[in-house]
């Protein structure tokens, strides 16, 4: 059986610093977000039962978007809403919930998978700004024009915590302070949710 350690003390050098520099690489990539992880396994438990809006509507079955793999991604769960299933540009609410390996991960992917870049093509994407929820480990807000000088056709809101990544989506032919305020709402509801993880 070959040995594995060096015999010359040069390579025991080389092999001891390559040792403390993926040790250090591994410290950097994880420790700045460490203190926020949060219970795995439960991102279903982030999925609010319903929109906040008085109107009916018709829950679809909890289903994996099947969007573009992410790297780091666990686990991923989106629930819809539908006012009119003969017109669902009525009025829809989604929520999808994804969990990564780590706190690192979502960082990652918070940045470089946010809404204003995923959406950009089919409009301008806007930044909201005055929605805030306490305990969230970061946020941010957007609204979609397609066409300008028209209101919001959706809204999105992109929260974490610690691993979870959470995209709210409010669609529909409804006035801009109805839908301003469900995104509210649910990002809130959504707040009070995560105290539990």
């Amino acid at each position: 059986m070959k040995q594995i350690v060096p015999k010359s003390r040069w390579g025991k050098i080389s092999a001891g610093g390559i040792l403390v520099v993926l040790l250090a690489g591994l410290s950097l990539w994880n420790l700045p977000l460490a203190a926020q992880w949060r219970d795995g396994g439960r991102g279903e438990g982030l999925l609010l039962e319903a929109p906040p809006k008085a109107e009916s509507w018709e829950r679809s079955p909890d289903k994996d978007p099947g969007a573009p793999f992410m790297r780091g991604l666990d686990k991923r769960v989106k629930r819809l809403f539908v006012q009119d299933t003969s017109d669902p540009l009525v009025a829809n609410f989604a929520q999808t919930v994804m969990e990564f390996d780590s706190p690192t991960w979502a960082w990652l992917v918070f940045r470089d998978g946010s809404p204003d870049k995923r959406y950009a093509r089919y409009g301008n994407v806007e930044r909201i700004e005055g929605i805030g929820v306490p305990g969230v480990d970061e946020q941010r807000y957007f609204c979609l024009r397609v066409d300008e000088g028209q209101p919001c056709d959706r809204r999105y809101g992109w929260l974490r915590y610690g691993q979870y990544l959470i995209e709210v989506e409010v669609v529909g032919r409804m006035s801009e302070e109805d839908s301003l305020r469900m995104l509210k709402d649910s990002v809130a509801g959504i707040g009070a949710a995560a105290h539990g993880i």
